[in-house]
C-alpha cells in the first residue's frame, strides 16, 4: 500500500469501534487493524501500476487538454465533471479550519438517488468518502445527508497541513457505487477489505461520461447531479486567508488565459426597448462560462498581459503593478468572483437581447451569451451565426459556432472545446445536426478579428 503525502483530513475512530487509537495516523507497514485510523487520502495502486491519476481520453465537452498535464489532473477532471452536471449543494460546517477541528460534510439531496462523495487532496489523490465500510448502502432519500452520519463510526478531523481539499458529491439516477468499484485490497469474494477506497480510473471515467450526458440533457432527464466545495485548512499559528488557500481552476495557467472579448470593447451598454427586460442566464449557462474561464483568486496577467482576476474579470488593459484596489489585492472568494462575472456578463446579455430578433429558449440564449462574452458583441453583430439565428435556421448554428476556434492566427484547443459545449447547450435535450447545408461557409474565424 502507498500512503499519500500531506492530506488535509484525519479519520478518528470513535471509542469502542475498533482497537486503534483515536486520531492516530498510519505509517508504512501498519497492520490492517489500524487502517481505519488512517488519513483519508490513501490511494492504493493495483498490481498493473495504474492509478486514479492515469491519463484518459475524455469526451469533447469534458475537456481534457494534454497541454495541461502538469496541472492536477484528477482535481481538474472531477471539478469539470461537477460543473458540467451541477444541481447539488455541498456545504461544510465551517469556512476555514485549524488542525484538530471537526469537519462535517452535508449534501442537500433534491431527489432520491445513489450518492457518492469524493475527496481530492492537495496532492491530487482522490478517495471515496461515501459510501464506505461503515455505510455501504448509498441509495439515499431526498433531504440533507451528513457525513459522518449516525451509522458511520468515525469523525473527520482537520489535519495540520495547510491547503485546499476538494469535496465533490454526485447523485445518480441509476446505481453507481464508487466504493465497491474503487481501489483497495479485496477478499476472495472481490469485496473491499478497506474502510475507504481510492477512486479508480474507471470510476472517474464513469463520472466524466455521466456529467457530459447530463450537460446535454434536459434538466429533468439528467442522469447525474453534482456539487462541490473546498476544505480550507490553515497553517497553525498563521493568518487564515481564503484567497491564499483556494486553488486555481481551469485547464490552462493564468498567464495563458484569454481576455473575454466583451471586456475588450468600449464600455457602455446597448439600449433595449422600453418593453424589454434583461433576461437572466440560466444556471447551466453560468456554469458553462465559469468552466470555460476558470477561476483565479488573485490578480494575474493574462495572455495579453492585462491585469485580471476571478473568472476573467478585466481589471485594466495593462499589467498588474500593485496600484489596484485593496479589495482586489487581497484576493477574491469564489462567491465574489461569481458576482463580478454576473456583472460582466450583463454586457453580453444586453447584446444578445438587442441583436437577436427571433425567439430563443433559455438554453439557446445562454449559449449565445457565453459565445458573445468570449468573442465580443461587435463580432456577434457582424457574424453569419447571428444571421442564421435570426433567420430561424438553427440547423446551421453548430457549423457556424465551430468556425470561431482561432486566436491570433492559430487554432486554439480551448476554444474548440468551448464551442462544442455551447453547441451542446444550444441543442439541450435535442439531436445536434450532423451535416451542414451544402453551401454553408465553414472557413475558420479568428475571435480577435471576426468576419
Amino acid at each position: 500500500m502507498g500512503l499519500s503525502r500531506g492530506v488535509a483530513i484525519l479519520v478518528r475512530i470513535r471509542a469502542n469501534d475498533t482497537g486503534c487509537h483515536k486520531g492516530r495516523k498510519m505509517n508504512h507497514g501498519v497492520s490492517r487493524q489500524l487502517f481505519a485510523c488512517a488519513i483519508i487520502g490513501l490511494l492504493l495502486v493495483p498490481g498493473g501500476g495504474a492509478s486514479a491519476q492515469e491519463g484518459v481520453k475524455q469526451p469533447d465537452i469534458a475537456g481534457g487538454d494534454p497541454a495541461s498535464a502538469t496541472r492536477p489532473l484528477v482535481r481538474r477532471s472531477i471539478g469539470d465533471a461537477v460543473t458540467l452536471a451541477g444541481g447539488l449543494s455541498v456545504r461544510l460546517n465551517k469556512a476555514l479550519y485549524r488542525e484538530g477541528e471537526g469537519v462535517t460534510v452535508t449534501v442537500d439531496v433534491p431527489r432520491e438517488g445513489y450518492l457518492n462523495v469524493l475527496r481530492i487532496s492537495p496532492d491530487d489523490v482522490a478517495n471515496v468518502l461515501f459510501p464506505n465500510q461503515y455505510r455501504s448502502e448509498n441509495r439515499v432519500p431526498a433531504g440533507p445527508f451528513t457525513i459522518p452520519g449516525e451509522q458511520m463510526k468515525f469523525d473527520l478531523v482537520a489535519d495540520k497541513r495547510q491547503g485546499a481539499t476538494l469535496v465533490a458529491a454526485f447523485l445518480s439516477q441509476e446505481p453507481l457505487d464508487l466504493y465497491q468499484s474503487g481501489v483497495g485490497e479485496r477478499d476472495e469474494a472481490d469485496k473491499l477489505k478497506e474502510a475507504f477506497a481510492g477512486l479508480s480510473a474507471n470510476g472517474r471515467r464513469q463520472l466524466e461520461k455521466l456529467a457530459a450526458r447530463s450537460f446535454v440533457a434536459a434538466p429533468q432527464a439528467a442522469p447525474l447531479l453534482a456539487g462541490m466545495t473546498y476544505e480550507l485548512v490553515c497553517a497553525t499559528g498563521a493568518s487564515c486567508d481564503a484567497p491564499d488557500l483556494t486553488p486555481i481552476s481551469g485547464s490552462v495557467p493564468p498567464e495563458e488565459r484569454l481576455t473575454p472579448g466583451i471586456l475588450l470593447e468600449p464600455e457602455g451598454e446597448r439600449e433595449l426597448q422600453k418593453s424589454v427586460w434583461l433576461r437572466r442566464v440560466n444556471d447551466k449557462g453560468i456554469r458553462l462560462t465559469k468552466l470555460s474561464e476558470g477561476f483565479v483568486p488573485r490578480l494575474y496577467n493574462d495572455v495579453e498581459r492585462y491585469c485580471s482576476i476571478g473568472h476573467g474579470h478585466l481589471v485594466r488593459k495593462a499589467a498588474c503593478d500593485g496600484s489596484e484596489k485593496p479589495a482586489l489585492r487581497r484576493g477574491l472568494s469564489e462567491a465574489q468572483a461569481e458576482a463580478l462575472l454576473a456583472e460582466d456578463l450583463r454586457r453580453a446579455q444586453r447584446a444578445v437581447t438587442s441583436l437577436v430578433t427571433t425567439n430563443l429558449n433559455d438554453a439557446q440564449y445562454a449559449a449565445l451569451c457565453d459565445f458573445t462574452y468570449n468573442v465580443g458583441a461587435a463580432k456577434l453583430e457582424k457574424s453569419t451565426l447571428l444571421k442564421a439565428v435570426n433567420a430561424g435556421e438553427h440547423d446551421r448554428v453548430p457549423f457556424q459556432l465551430r468556425r470561431w476556434t482561432m486566436v491570433h492566427g492559430k487554432e486554439h484547443r480551448g476554444l474548440k472545446i468551448r464551442r462544442e459545449r455551447e453547441i451542446a447547450l444550444y441543442f439541450e435535450g435535442r439531436p445536434i445536426p450532423k451535416s451542414p447545408p451544402g453551401d454553408e461557409e465553414l472557413t475558420p474565424i479568428d475571435i480577435r478579428v471576426g468576419e
